[in-house]
């Protein structure tokens, strides 16, 4: 099938003027998506001879009108599913059909070359669907900087921000992120194992609560086509550090299995280097501080799906990733104080030696009880993540003594979750839902802090050295009621959460108890307006949201990066709470232009203190009284050209932040443009370009004021081998800006600029392998997808 599913393109199916006896519809898949380009014919009910026939668009939607009075059926045909036929009754007027579901034809489909492609952009019920597998630009690199293809999403400093806020849900295949180190393990994991990233920006009452600024769903690689196929890729780049990377995926199915696994290997190097110019009171610390990341990670995955029947299905699935760190950073601190002062220079090196580990194993039963929709899932999850880490900290100066350190900090975690689902019909426009869900989490760290006495013996550092384990309880329950008829649409959600957080200092014989329970109200109504044929919609959501704060900004460890700087945790945040309004007009339903309006309640973001006696700065994470964000965007697409297709936008945000902070009082706000831009370019069959960029303005973000910034990657494809063997050549910014700030509050009067590699050539190849036919039945989506959403940025 082919999808033009971008947010402003309208489909392009020419009007059906209706008639005085009319009937129309919407085809859906078991998964209760549209299908497009399937076969309605509409027959004469006494002998079965052809009417009219009609092929549904890409809302799955259908009409004929213009009918006689009479009776008819209808019948409905389109390749991989079982056939649908029902007899009409007789038709006097106007006649909306109950949607119609398909099933897969698991024992019928035969071999059929696969021919259609996806766009990169799908809106679909409730999301934006970004379809990167195939992006030339995006796939040679980790999985955090492919995220930067998600329009509205700009990555600084490891700082996510989504239409331009933070606060994002970041959930791989459905299962969290934010009880391992997430910016570790999107930076370790390869970008070429990712299928899709969904973004939902007003989540609803099935999705989990957390999250204020959205959901952010990676969707791994898994094929489900017909027989036995896979695919083989190697690839290498160059910036100013070396990189490669090899993959390879292998898939068998039939009327009953469908198995696939899955291996990939990445050297994917990167560096960063932070510049600070802090002045306290007469004092200058210039610092210069170099990141090396050097990891080698290995990513194997496996599934394996069974069909007990048509309406029964079973499965099993195993994620595994392995990664190894080894890097030196190199910090250069010089601290002026006048002519009359002698100028006091440090080097300090921060040899770093990582191992970790990620597992996530889930099974999960779907049963669909009728053809109506009726159905039921449930689902079990089980994920550990373990790191094994030191940091052996030296500083050498000529006028100073600073003794060496030694930074232990082995930890690791256990997640459980399990969740049921229900889904039931009332009628042909209603229909209600209703879950519940339970999962536990457990944070062990155990941080040892280690000072080289001046006899050459590593003693321990009481006042640094902190076990800290973390355990979070979430028991929660939701119900819907969604209404749908035509081009009316109404969703009603409220979910309930309770979350029980224990932080328990083994070193310091001390626990801090956090219990929290909370009513998620959610609402989002879709309507037509008379113009343009009803083509034009208006669409208004509301959702309550939360964020929890997580074990990392809770553990009030002390982590030196050198003898002036370093960073801790807080174990007084409160959760932070949103309320989130928003209003879009929509096109066939694809929204276009958005306003939106947040207000969110002891927001946390990260801050900078800084002692005046000392010359000492430390970063962490604090409560604001209130954050506002008030703005919308705008996206169009561009596949006016012929050969081409892409999409653009751009995003105007007003930041307000207001707090009261080290007896003083924050009021800071500005606006903020972000622009993006993405275009590929078919010369031929085989020979395909593309190019991308964004732009974010000038801003604030808590304490800080920000400059601009923008980044543009290029692009060749090249196929052969009858389309075998695909060829992709890219440069990651070959344009850009780096980041800079500067924070003016109380004493604070600090400039930062951060930078990056840049001008990163990548090349790969690969070859695909084996049966490349259409797929029988769509992969499922495990009913646990929607259950683990626990992120905390």
């Amino acid at each position: 099938m082919r999808y033009f599913l971008l947010p402003l393109l309208p489909l392009l199916f020419p009007f059906v003027a209706f008639g005085q006896n009319a009937v129309s519809g919407k085809i859906l898949d078991d998964q209760n998506q549209p299908l497009e380009f399937a076969n309605v014919l509409l027959l004469n009910a006494s002998d079965s001879s052809l009417v009219k026939a009609e092929m549904t668009d890409g809302k799955g939607a259908f009409a004929f009108s213009d009918l006689k009075k009479g009776a008819y059926r209808l019948r409905v045909v389109l390749l991989g599913y079982v056939e649908y036929r029902s007899d009409l009754g007789e038709i006097a007027a106007k006649t909306e059909l109950p949607d119609i579901q398909l099933w897969p034809a698991l024992n019928t489909l035969g071999a059929v070359e696969v021919t259609a492609k996806k766009p990169f952009l799908e809106q679909r019920a409730g999301m934006m669907v970004v379809n990167v597998a195939n992006s030339i630009t995006g796939t040679d690199g980790s999985t955090l900087e492919l995220l930067r293809k998600v329009p509205g999403m700009v990555i600084v400093q490891d700082q996510i921000r989504l239409n331009g806020r933070t606060g994002v849900n970041i959930l791989i295949d459905g299962r969290p992120t934010n009880y391992v180190d997430m910016n570790e393990l999107l930076r370790d994991m390869p970008a070429a194992n990712i299928e899709r990233i969904e973004v939902v920006t007003q989540p609803g009452a099935k999705y989990d609560a957390q999250g204020t600024a959205g959901i952010i769903n990676i969707i791994l690689k898994k094929n489900v086509n017909l027989g036995l196929n896979g695919s083989l890729t190697v690839g290498a780049g160059y910036g100013q550090l070396g990189k490669y990377r090899a993959s390879g995926n292998l898939n068998r199915r039939n009327d009953r299995f469908n198995f696939s696994a899955s291996a990939a290997f990445n050297h994917r190097t990167s560096f960063e280097e932070l510049y600070l110019d802090r002045r306290v009171r007469d004092t200058l610390f210039v610092q210069r501080n170099y990141s090396p990341n050097l990891p080698y990670s290995l990513n194997l995955k496996t599934g394996l799906d069974y069909y007990i029947s048509e309406n029964q299905t079973v499965g099993a699935n195993l994620n595994l990733l392995g990664s190894r760190n080894n890097s030196t950073d190199d910090n250069r601190t010089s601290i002026l104080r006048g002519a009359f002062f002698p100028q006091i220079d440090l080097t300090t090196t921060n040899a770093e030696r990582r191992r970790s580990g990620y597992a996530n194993a889930d099974v999960f039963y779907q049963n669909k009880l009728d053809t109506a929709g009726h159905e039921l899932n449930f689902d079990l999850s089980v994920s550990r993540y373990g790191r094994d880490k030191s940091n052996y900290v030296s500083t050498e100066s000529a006028l100073a003594a600073f003794p060496d350190r030694r930074q232990e900090l082995p930890g690791g975690s256990w997640i459980a979750a399990a969740k049921a689902d229900y889904t039931r019909p009332l009628g042909r426009y209603a229909k209600v839902e209703a879950g519940a869900k339970l999962s536990r989490a457990e944070v062990d760290n155990d941080f040892r802090s280690l000072v080289e006495t001046a006899e050459g013996t590593w003693t321990n550092d009481a006042t640094q050295t902190n076990h800290f384990v973390f355990e979070e309880k979430i028991a929660a329950g939701y119900t819907s009621f969604n209404y749908q008829k035509g081009k009316t649409e109404a969703v009603l959600g409220l979910r309930y959460e309770n979350a029980q957080q224990t932080g328990t200092s083994l070193t310091l014989d001390s626990v801090q108890r956090r219990s929290y329970s909370n009513l998620f109200p959610s609402l989002s109504v879709n309507v037509p307006l008379p113009i343009m044929k009803g083509k034009v919609g208006l669409a208004a959501a509301y959702s309550y949201r939360i964020d929890r704060p997580g074990y990392n900004n809770l553990n009030p460890f002390v982590y030196y990066l050198d003898p002036y700087t370093f960073k801790r945790g807080n174990p007084f945040l409160r959760p932070e709470l949103t309320h989130s309004t928003s209003v879009s007009m929509t096109y066939e339903k694809q929204p276009f232009f958005n306003l939106q309006w947040d207000r969110s309640k002891d927001v946390i973001q990260l801050i900078s203190s800084q002692n005046d006696s000392t010359g000492a700065a430390s970063g962490y994470s604090e409560n604001f009284e209130r954050y506002d964000h008030i703005g919308g965007h705008l996206f169009f697409p561009l596949n006016f050209i012929k050969n081409m297709e892409g999409y653009g936008g751009g995003m105007l945000y007003y930041d307000r932040y207001r707090s009261g902070l080290f007896d003083a009082s924050l009021d800071q706000a500005a606006w903020n443009f972000t622009g993006f831009l993405q275009v590929k370019y078919k010369f031929s069959k085989r020979i395909s370009a593309e190019a991308n960029g964004w732009y974010r303005g000038r801003g604030v973000e808590g304490l800080m004021t920000t400059g601009d910034l923008f980044g543009v990657d290029a692009g060749m494809q090249f196929k052969f081998w009858n389309n075998k063997a695909t060829l992709r050549l890219n440069c990651n910014n070959l344009f850009f800006k780096y980041f800079s700030g500067t924070m003016r509050f109380a004493n604070l009067n600090t400039a930062i600029q951060s930078r990056w590699e840049t001008r990163v050539v990548n090349a790969s190849l690969t070859w695909n392998f084996g049966n490349q036919h259409l797929k029988a039945a769509k992969k499922r989506k495990g009913s646990a997808d929607d259950e683990r959403k626990r992120n905390n940025e």
